[in-house]
């Protein structure tokens, strides 16, 4: 009877054991939605800080937390996943961009199989525990691109002069700015090394030279002091020739890439360029501004003049439409020259025939793509003209110019 009695309070332990266990599988589901739903709601709340910062700030003069972001904590990422990924002679963060194409390739794939060889019930399961990785894979996208990313959207704004206070410009003194820019393109143009084709040439480490430049605004710009990575040239430099892409700044990797497919003169400005975007200076006009300093107080003839190019057909481009319909006064500035104009282009006409031998979509559904994707990216985080905020860079060169032009 003992025996009997034994055996059977062990078939009831062994039942009571099974529907535990069925019982805890819906509780572990239960908690990686928790989960997920509490880490959501943690990014969402980092970033409605973020975007209230600079309206708390103003209120209550407590300092914007953002500006104490890019100063102190970004440094350490910059620090810590830079160097890492600048281990790589390639871009990392592009190998990432595939890796993540052939995972949902793969993802498809497998579920498809899954259906075939399983059934529905075999793909439910499948299907399942994708979405339970996807929604962790989305939690640590989302982090990434907030830590690294959207709050320095939220910093203060870059002050070209500090000393003075915001004012509008007149047409006036934009003419002298542009008549300098443009004086300075011209006679920089007739000093550069050029090849037997009348191609710019340079000798030396140009992104060292870059990198020594962004560190000399250190004393002005403190957020620019640190660690500077390599620039990767990006595989798919043909894809960002058709979207017109000089550079781009990737936050998961912590990397600044470039187009390989540039013609020289690209270079200096768009090193410096994402560079700034690496130390906190995520908006694009003020990237402009110290990609502009750091080229013409560099010392190295070659930078200088990248320099002027790079902001040349900005500050032209906006005396032109501050004069609107007189023409006579635009042809009344000093004129610039055809070697200015030769060097001041995207690509060389050669590189563009080989970047269209090669393209696999039309260059102008790249560009209206690319165009559309940077127009949502920016006015999602508060940049209200869009790509027109890159040539905001002429007010800041009118606010840092005041006192020296005029």
């Amino acid at each position: 009877m003992k025996n009997e009695e034994t055996s059977g309070e062990i078939m009831d332990a062994l039942s009571e054991n099974k529907k535990e266990t069925k019982e805890k599988k819906p509780n572990k589901k239960m908690k990686h939605g928790k989960r997920l739903l509490f880490a959501l709601a943690g990014i969402l709340l980092l970033n409605l800080l973020a975007w209230m910062a600079p309206e708390i700030d103003r209120m209550f003069q407590v300092g914007n937390w953002c500006d104490w972001y890019a100063g102190y904590i970004m440094p350490i990422w910059v620090n810590v996943f830079s160097r890492l990924t600048n281990l790589f002679p390639f871009s990392f963060g592009e190998i990432m961009i595939l890796l993540g194409i052939l995972l949902v390739a793969a993802v498809f794939v497998i579920g498809v199989c899954f259906l075939f060889l399983h059934g529905r019930a075999g793909f439910s399961k499948f299907a399942k525990r994708f979405f339970v990785f996807a929604g962790y894979v989305w939690i640590a996208v989302c982090l990434v691109m907030t830590l690294n990313c959207t709050i320095l959207y939220h910093c203060s704004p870059l002050d070209a002069n500090p000393d003075l206070p915001e004012r509008e410009y007149t047409t006036s003194e934009l003419e002298i700015l542009r008549n300098y820019i443009v004086e300075q393109c011209n006679t920089y143009s007739t000093n550069m090394s050029r090849d037997a084709n009348g191609y710019l040439c340079y000798e030396g480490d140009m992104q060292e030279a870059c990198r020594q430049a962004m560190r000399q605004l250190a004393d002005r710009y403190p957020h620019l002091a640190g660690y500077y990575p390599n620039v990767k040239h990006m595989l798919f430099s043909g894809l960002m020739s058709q979207a017109y892409m000089a550079g781009y700044y990737f936050p998961f990797s912590m990397e600044a890439n470039c187009n390989g497919n540039m013609y020289i003169s690209n270079y200096p400005e768009t090193y410096c360029h994402e560079l700034a975007h690496l130390h906190g200076y995520i908006y694009e006009d003020e990237a402009n501004f110290l990609s502009y300093l750091a080229c013409i107080q560099s010392g190295d003839d070659f930078l200088i003049y990248c320099g002027y190019l790079g902001v040349l057909n900005y500050v032209d481009g906006a005396y032109i439409e501050s004069i609107d319909r007189d023409g006579t006064r635009y042809y009344a500035q000093p004129e610039i020259s055809e070697q200015v104009a030769e060097d001041n282009v995207f690509l060389l006409p050669e590189m563009w025939e080989k970047v269209e031998e090669n393209a696999m979509i039309d260059t102008e559904q790249v560009e209206q793509i690319s165009d559309a994707f940077t127009e949502t990216s920016l006015s999602l985080n508060g940049v209200e003209d869009g790509m027109a905020s890159y040539g905001r860079v002429v007010g800041l060169m009118l606010q840092y110019y005041e006192g020296i032009l005029y």
